[in-house]
């Protein structure tokens, strides 16, 4: 730190004239200009305590700059691979959805012939039984002549 402007000599008159020794005044002068001179910064103490500041500061914002388009390059490319990644997500769901769709067309189809195929079974059943019917009908009716020949 720089001296500070201090008038030595005229304290040291000054505590003579009220009284004090020249050796005792002269010392008492002496540690109070230490103190105040080691204490106090001067003008040129801030503005060397400033220069360094800007200097740190400049330092710092350069550092922010270079994090920021460091950090920009980064979001960029996680962007981009983002992007890619929910390109080939939406491809591949899009292809499983038609596969699904396929898929599900493929059992309609075996649904409808099976279901020909079981009202086929049942036209066929459905006329096999008729005739039974028809020959148990016709053996009634025969049972039926017969008994009434045996009986009347």
């Amino acid at each position: 730190m720089s001296s500070l402007a201090f008038d030595t000599h005229r304290a040291v008159k000054a505590l003579c004239e009220a009284g004090a020794a020249e050796p005792l005044a002269e010392a008492f002068v002496e540690t109070i200009g230490d103190a105040i001179t080691g204490n106090v910064a001067t003008k040129a103490d801030i503005a060397e305590t400033e220069t360094a500041l800007r200097a740190e500061i400049a330092e710092v914002k350069a550092d922010v700059a270079r994090i920021e388009t460091t950090l920009k390059a980064e979001i960029g490319r996680v962007e981009t691979t983002l992007k890619a990644e929910i390109s080939a997500s939406e491809a591949a769901l899009r292809a499983e959805i038609a596969e699904g769709r396929t898929e599900i067309a493929n059992v309609r189809a075996e649904l409808k012939t099976d279901i020909g195929l079981v009202r086929a079974e049942i036209g066929d059943l459905e006329a096999r039984l008729y005739r039974q019917l028809w020959i148990m009908a016709a053996g009634i009716v025969g049972l039926t002549v017969t008994l009434v020949k045996l009986l009347g």
